[in-house]
């Protein structure tokens, strides 16, 4: 019984033993790890000199310590926010491969920060030893680089290295993007060394060809259309809001289905569809895009005021005014018109008419089809005495309108005009004349004109009236 307690307490004794030489070894290793070193930074670095160090760090920490500290002490001194982008660009030009480690003892490691950073492989970024020495490559950023695009995840340009190859490329450009099937082939642009010629190599991926300085690469897989298209309908459909449409387009018909289809307060005639094709239109939609996503809940009637701003509401008064005299004034309303809308001439009203071409028409991504909300007014303006909005009401005549705003001014035209709402059509009215919801009536000022205005008009009248009395009298005169 003894023995047995004696080998017990012995086994006891030289286990505790162990534990404390295994912990006392760890410790020792411990405060080794945190000796100051010595490490010294050459080459092509913002920065060169002898650095302390500690064993436990490894390069890239101890290279991104000092480059951010150099970086600092060289902006410190800087207020121009320009100057400081300047020095900020070029002092972060620094190669993060091809690095050269010395060691004291002699060996040589060449360190790849860049694919360290990708790959969290730490054989790419050991540990720090004293005397340590490293040298940084000079780093051309326009020659000595490789390009790849293509079907990978970051189209990108990096540091050539001798002996990197085809799957180095892909690697630092994020690998083969998945949204591309059956990416098996790449093709190399290689250009001579005046670059006079070019070179095109078609590589098997599996192949892994080895890589040139200033070689252009593209994987090459059949472009993928699976993107997010879609179209912003607003207004007054039930469920408004992006609908999405196919890469050639969706039928305008199916566009107003997805959105729940029209409300009963729809106003078709004034609906549109706008698309990127003016600049205007451009600031339009781009004035939509903007309020929806800031309020899902737009408000229907709002859209007017972007659909018309003043200079286009005044150019859409003017297409078809009589008022203007010169027939150049109008062309050119009608061009600047042309170029401000640039949008379809869609009728609402029969997308759903399979005898139509409207429910037909495609819808592209990027689109914006607006539906406001119906308004049963009529807007009286002009020589009235109580211009502004009159509630519609069916059958009633322009005169009825007038009355409901105060009557005709002090200067008023006898000739009323109703412009039409969903055209902007000028048509003199009279007792056939129909008004409807959304019309404008305008009642004409009679400007009294000035003596001088008679004198100019007498003394044009007399000009021409001269000239062809002298037409006239050389003819008489050549036939004698």
């Amino acid at each position: 019984m003894k023995k047995i307690f004696f080998v017990i307490t012995l086994l006891l004794t030289q286990l505790l033993f162990a534990q404390q030489s295994e912990q006392q070894s760890l410790k020792q290793s411990n405060l080794s790890m945190l000796q100051p070193i010595t490490v010294t930074i050459g080459g092509d670095f913002i920065v060169n000199g002898s650095f302390p160090a500690v064993k436990s760090e490894r390069l890239d920490q101890f290279i991104t310590a000092i480059y951010t500290e150099a970086q600092q002490k060289a902006l410190s001194s800087l207020n121009q926010l320009e100057t400081i982008k300047q020095v900020e660009k070029e002092v972060s030009k620094y190669a993060l491969r091809d690095i050269t480690l010395k060691r004291s003892n002699g060996e040589i490691v060449k360190i790849d920060l860049l694919k360290f950073r990708l790959t969290a492989d730490f054989k790419f970024n050991p540990y720090l030893m004293n005397d340590d020495v490293i040298i940084f490559p000079s780093y051309d950023s326009e020659r000595n680089i490789v390009d790849i695009s293509g079907a990978v995840n970051k189209p990108t340009k990096f540091q050539f290295v001798e002996g990197d190859k085809l799957s180095d490329a892909i690697l630092f450009s994020g690998g083969i993007n998945p949204i591309f099937e059956n990416v098996i082939n790449a093709e190399i642009s290689r250009l001579s060394n005046n670059g006079d010629k070019e070179e095109l190599i078609q590589v098997n991926i599996k192949d892994d060809i080895t890589l040139k300085s200033g070689d252009r690469i593209r994987v090459l897989a059949d472009e993928n259309q699976k993107k997010n298209y879609k179209a912003l309908v607003l207004g007054e459909v039930k469920t408004p809001g992006y609908i999405y449409v196919k890469k050639d387009g969706t039928a305008l018909s199916e566009v107003i289905e997805k959105a729940g289809g029209f409300t009963n307060r729809a106003w078709l005639e004034r609906s549109e569809l706008l698309r990127g094709t003016s600049q205007s239109n451009i600031s339009k939609m781009s004035a939509l895009r903007n309020a929806f996503e800031k309020n899902k809940n737009f408000n229907t009637i709002l859209t007017e005021k972007y659909l018309n701003e003043v200079f286009l509401e005044n150019l859409k008064f003017s297409r078809m005014s009589d008022a203007y005299a010169e027939d150049s004034m109008s062309v050119a309303v009608d061009n600047t018109l042309r170029i401000l809308r640039g949008n379809s001439l869609i009728d609402f009203k029969n997308i759903f008419t399979d005898s139509t071409s409207e429910g037909g028409y495609r819808v592209q991504d990027g689109d914006i089809i607006v539906i406001p909300q119906r308004e049963d007014l009529v807007y009286v303006f002009g020589q009235v005495n109580d211009p502004g909005y009159v509630h519609y009401e069916p059958l009633k005549k322009h005169d009825y309108y007038i009355r409901k705003a105060g009557g005709f001014g002090e200067r008023a035209q006898k000739e009323v005009k109703i412009i039409k709402g969903n055209s902007y059509a000028w048509i003199t009215a009279d007792d056939k004349s129909k008004v409807d919801p959304g019309d404008f009536i305008y009642v004409p000022k009679n400007i009294p004109k000035p003596f001088e205005y008679y004198l100019r008009t007498i003394g044009s009248i007399s000009t021409v009236v001269t000239a062809i009395a002298t037409v006239i009298l050389i003819i008489v005169q050549s036939k004698k």
